[in-house]
């Protein structure tokens, strides 16, 4: 894996298990980002939807990304098991974070992202489950309503069946009861800050790279009032997730003083472009040794 800077962490110095529930557009990837610089080899992707694939490789590794991933034609939502209640023991040792945002904002993003997704899928065997093409056709499926909900549950958008306000009550439930660290993407600083005071980590210079971003927000100037209000009416629950991690991160955040003022480079930067090519050379050198 291509790292911008070594891992910050002393050598052989024992750390915190952590697990990063990484929710569709919600700054996440940017965050991944950071993860892979703090932990170097240390961090792991979980492809996976297996309960126990998942406790091999929490022991395995000091920080475990849980995602959505396309592989082969098929979507593997990394949440689905392990976010069982019967499997919620898996993460008792470990320090869980997960990432939100505006449900509204959440939602348009997801609409942009799924149009890249689409011509990703094109001309293979996974074309026959595409997204819709246009705004409305993608409100009127139900597949990608309260989509941050439906991840934090483990509640694959294939497999049918509309969430009820009983849902949310158990993810409420699941942050309260695992002690679930949350962090708000409107709040992204403070967010990185208190992921640092919690694990005693420290990004290097101060320096998040921001990665795959798109326009959603240009997008929005675009839509009218009775469009707005049809995407707050099918994405309720999310919205109602989002208040309530708001209040969470509100407490959660006490004490934790002023964040520090990142510097936010986009991975396109010449910067960063520099600092790649440093460990890629770095990294040949090593290996020829």
């Amino acid at each position: 894996m291509l790292k911008v800077f070594p891992s910050s962490s002393s050598a052989g110095r024992q750390r915190d298990k952590v697990v990063f529930l990484h929710c569709i557009k919600t700054g996440g990837t940017t965050f991944s980002r950071v993860l892979q610089r703090l932990y170097g080899d240390s961090y792991t992707f979980f492809d996976d939807d297996a309960a126990d694939v998942f406790a091999e490789r929490l022991a395995s590794f000091d920080c475990i990304e849980v995602h959505a991933i396309l592989r082969g034609d098929q979507l593997v939502w990394g949440t689905k098991n392990i976010m069982k209640e019967s499997n919620w023991g898996l993460l008792s040792n470990a320090k869980v974070f997960v990432m939100f945002r505006d449900a509204v904002d959440c939602y348009f993003s997801n609409f942009h992202q799924s149009q890249k997704y689409a011509k990703k899928l094109e001309q293979t065997a996974a074309w026959s489950r595409s997204v819709p093409h246009t705004l409305d056709e993608y409100i009127e499926d139900p597949r990608f309503s309260n989509l941050q909900l439906k991840f934090l549950l483990g509640k694959d958008p294939d497999d049918g069946g509309a969430l009820t306000d009983a849902d949310l009550q158990d993810a409420k439930r699941l942050i309260s009861t695992v002690g679930i660290k949350v962090g708000i993407l409107e709040q992204y600083s403070e967010s990185l800050h208190f992921f640092e005071r919690v694990t005693g980590s420290r990004i290097p210079l101060g320096v998040v790279v921001v990665r795959n971003t798109n326009r959603s927000s240009q997008a929005q100037r675009g839509i009218d009032e009775a469009m707005r209000r049809r995407i707050q009416d099918a994405n309720v629950l999310d919205q109602g997730l989002y208040d309530f991690a708001k209040t969470v991160f509100v407490d959660q955040i006490a004490g934790c003083g002023p964040a520090p003022r990142y510097r936010y480079l986009s991975e396109n930067s010449f910067f960063v472009r520099c600092t790649d090519l440093i460990c890629a050379l770095g990294a040949r050198r090593g290996s020829r040794r």
